[in-house]
C-alpha cells in the first residue's frame, strides 16, 4: 500500500545495496532478470539421489512463458559475465541438450543451467535433469504427478493453491536415517529415537497459500496415518468437540484460542516417550515428581494432585496491550484456564513446585489474594525486568477456582473481572465469527483459534513507531559480519512506518481450526477481506 511506501523503499534500497548487489556480483547473477521473465509456474524442489547413498540433489524449473528470446539473452548475457569473473565455465551435453556448468574451486560441486524453448533448468545432478529433458519430451516415467502420496496430497490440498510447499518425509527420513552419524559410541540408536518420537510415522507435509475473492486461506498438514500417531504426537490427542468461544471471554479480545486436548493422557503419553527414549531419565523424573510437596506434608500426592487431575479443556485468550511501551509488545493481560475435576487441588499441586528450587527460590509460598469478593492465590510480587528500559518491573502471577477450571493471569484486573462474571459483549456473538470459522471447519473440531489483526497490528505499528530511537541503539549492537559498516537501523526505520489508523483498512481478523482425520493432522488458516475494504 501507498501508506507504507517511505518505509518499504528504505528496507528494499538497504537490502539491494548491502546484500543482493553483493550476491549478484559475488555469482554473477542478475535475479531481477530472472523475475521479469517468470510468466508461469516456479518449481524449486530437493530430489533423492538416483543411487543409494547419493545425496539430494536441487531443481529449479521456471516458465518463461513467451519470453523465450529474452531467456535465451539472459542466459548468454549470464555465460559472459562468469567468464570474465574467472568463474570454472564448461559446456556439458545433457539429454542432447547443452548446459552451461559452473563449478565451485575443487570441482566438487556443479550447477548445470539450460533451456528447452522457454523453459529454465538449473539443477545440481546431470541423472535427474535428464529425466526431467526425458519428460518434457513426452518420454520418461516417475513424475512427481504420478507419485500416489503426491496425487492424494494434490487433489485435496495443493490443486488450485497459488503456492505450496510439499515434502515426501516417507522418503526424507530414511535417507537421513542412512546418512546419520553411527550413536554406538554414544549408546544411541537413531533409528530407535525416531521410533520413538513418532517421527517414523510422517509420510508428507505440505503448506498451501491461495488468494480468493472472501480473503486469504492457508492449510498446513501433516501427513500422519492415525494408527500411527505415537511419540510426540501421542500427547496431542485431542477429541473432537466444542472449541467456540465460551461466554466469559469478551468480543474485544486481541487473540483467542481454545484446545480440546486430554492432557491426562498426554501426561500418561509423556511418561511412556521417556521410558522408551531412557528409562534412567524416566526414573529420574518419576523420583523427582515424587518428592514435591513432600517437604510440607510427607503424605502430598503431587501426581493425584496435579498431573492426573486435569481434564480436557485448555482456554487461553489475550487482551490488547495498554500502551506503547517496548514491553507491552504484542503483550496484552492474558487469562489461561484448564478444566479440572478439582481446580483448587491443581493450584495446591502448584504450590508445591517451589520445595525442589534452590534458595531462595524454594521459601516461595502460594497465599490468599483478595480481589474483590473473591480469593486468589499468588506467590507475591516478583521483580522482572522492562526489556524497554531494564528497569525492574513488579509482576506477579494469581491463580483462581472459575466453574470447573483454573484460571491462571498475571492481571488481577482481568483476573477479577473474569471472577466476576461482567456482563459483557461475548466474542461468541461477533458477528463476522461464524461465518469465517465456517471457512476453517467450523468451531467444533477441538481446537479453533482467533486473532483481532486490525488490533494486533494497530498496536504494532504504534509501538515500532513511539520506540524507534530504541532500536537505532539495538541495531547498532548487532554484528553485521560481512556488511562493512552497515547497521540494520540503514534499512529498518520504523519512525517510517505509518500511524496504525492509516492502515485499519487492510486489516480485520483471522481464524484458525485443526482437525485430525484419518490421514493425517490438518491446520486451516482464513483471513477474511475486510468488509471496509474496496474491491
Amino acid at each position: 500500500s501507498a501508506e507504507f511506501k517511505p518505509f518499504r523503499k528504505k528496507l528494499a534500497d538497504g537490502f539491494e545495496a548491502n546484500v543482493l548487489d553483493k550476491i549478484e556480483e559475488e555469482l554473477a547473477v542478475d535475479f531481477e532478470a530472472f523475475e521479469e521473465m517468470a510468466s508461469g509456474p516456479v518449481a524449486l524442489a530437493v530430489v533423492p539421489g538416483l543411487a543409494a547413498g547419493e545425496e539430494p540433489s536441487l531443481l529449479l524449473l521456471l516458465d518463461a512463458g513467451r519470453k523465450s528470446f529474452a531467456l535465451r539473452r539472459t542466459l548468454s548475457q549470464m555465460k559472459r559475465d562468469w567468464k570474465k569473473a574467472d568463474r570454472n565455465v564448461s559446456e556439458t551435453e545433457i539429454g542432447g541438450i547443452d548446459f552451461t556448468t559452473v563449478s565451485d574451486p575443487g570441482g566438487q560441486r556443479q550447477v548445470h543451467i539450460g533451456r528447452v524453448d522457454a523453459k529454465l533448468i538449473v539443477g545440481t545432478a546431470t541423472g535427474q535433469i535428464e529425466g526431467v529433458l526425458a519428460r518434457l519430451g513426452g518420454g520418461g516415467g516417475g513424475t512427481l504427478a504420478a507419485n500416489p502420496a503426491f496425487a492424494a496430497d494434490h487433489s485435496t490440498l495443493l490443486k488450485g493453491a497459488d503456492f505450496y510447499t510439499w515434502a515426501n518425509f516417507g522418503k526424507v527420513i530414511p535417507q537421513l536415517l542412512d546418512n546419520a552419524p553411527d550413536g554406538a559410541e554414544l549408546g544411541i540408536d537413531f533409528g530407535e529415537v525416531f521410533g520413538s518420537l513418532g517421527l517414523d510415522g510422517l509420510s508428507t507435509f505440505a503448506v498451501t497459500y491461495s488468494e480468493r475473492p472472501d480473503g486469504a486461506h492457508a492449510e498446513l498438514f501433516i501427513g500422519l496415518p492415525e494408527a500411527k500417531r505415537r511419540g510426540l504426537f501421542g500427547l496431542l490427542e485431542t477429541r473432537r468437540a466444542d472449541a467456540s468461544p465460551p461466554p466469559f471471554v469478551p468480543a474485544n479480545v486481541a487473540a483467542f484460542s481454545r484446545w480440546r486436548v486430554d492432557m491426562g493422557a498426554a501426561w500418561k503419553n509423556l511418561e511412556k516417550l521417556l521410558l522408551e527414549l531412557s528409562p534412567d531419565m524416566a526414573n529420574m523424573f518419576e523420583f523427582t515428581v515424587g518428592l514435591l510437596g513432600k517437604d510440607k506434608d510427607p503424605d502430598f500426592d503431587f501426581k493425584k494432585s496435579f498431573l492426573n487431575n486435569f481434564g480436557d479443556d485448555l482456554i487461553l485468550f489475550q487482551m490488547p496491550p495498554n500502551g506503547k511501551s517496548l514491553n507491552e509488545f504484542g503483550a496484552g493481560a492474558m487469562a489461561a484456564l484448564f478444566k479440572s475435576p478439582s481446580p483448587a487441588e491443581l493450584i495446591k499441586g502448584i504450590g508445591a513446585v517451589p520445595g525442589i528450587l534452590p534458595p531462595p527460590l524454594n521459601e516461595a509460598t502460594l497465599e490468599p489474594r483478595k480481589l474483590g469478593k473473591h480469593t486468589a492465590q499468588s506467590f507475591g510480587i516478583m521483580e522482572l525486568p522492562d526489556p524497554s528500559t531494564g528497569e525492574l518491573v513488579a509482576s506477579e502471577i494469581l491463580f483462581a477456582v472459575k466453574d470447573g477450571y483454573m484460571a491462571v493471569s498475571t492481571d488481577a484486573d482481568l483476573l477479577q473481572g473474569l471472577l466476576d462474571g461482567k456482563p459483557q459483549s461475548p466474542l461468541a456473538k461477533h458477528d463476522r465469527l461464524a461465518p469465517a470459522a465456517a471457512a476453517v471447519g467450523g468451531m467444533d473440531s477441538g481446537f479453533f483459534g482467533y486473532q483481532n489483526d486490525r488490533v494486533m497490528v494497530l498496536s504494532m505499528m504504534d509501538t515500532l513507531r513511539a520506540n524507534a530511537d530504541q532500536f537505532e541503539m539495538i541495531f547498532s549492537m548487532i554484528p553485521m559480519e560481512g556488511l562493512d559498516e552497515v547497521s540494520l537501523n540503514d534499512w529498518l526505520d520504523f519512525s517510517l512506518l505509518p500511524a496504525g489508523e492509516k492502515i485499519a483498512k487492510y486489516f480485520d481478523v483471522t481464524v484458525y481450526g485443526a482437525e485430525t482425520v484419518e490421514r493425517g493432522i490438518s491446520l486451516k488458516i482464513f483471513s477474511p477481506r475486510p468488509p471496509t475494504l474496496k474491491r
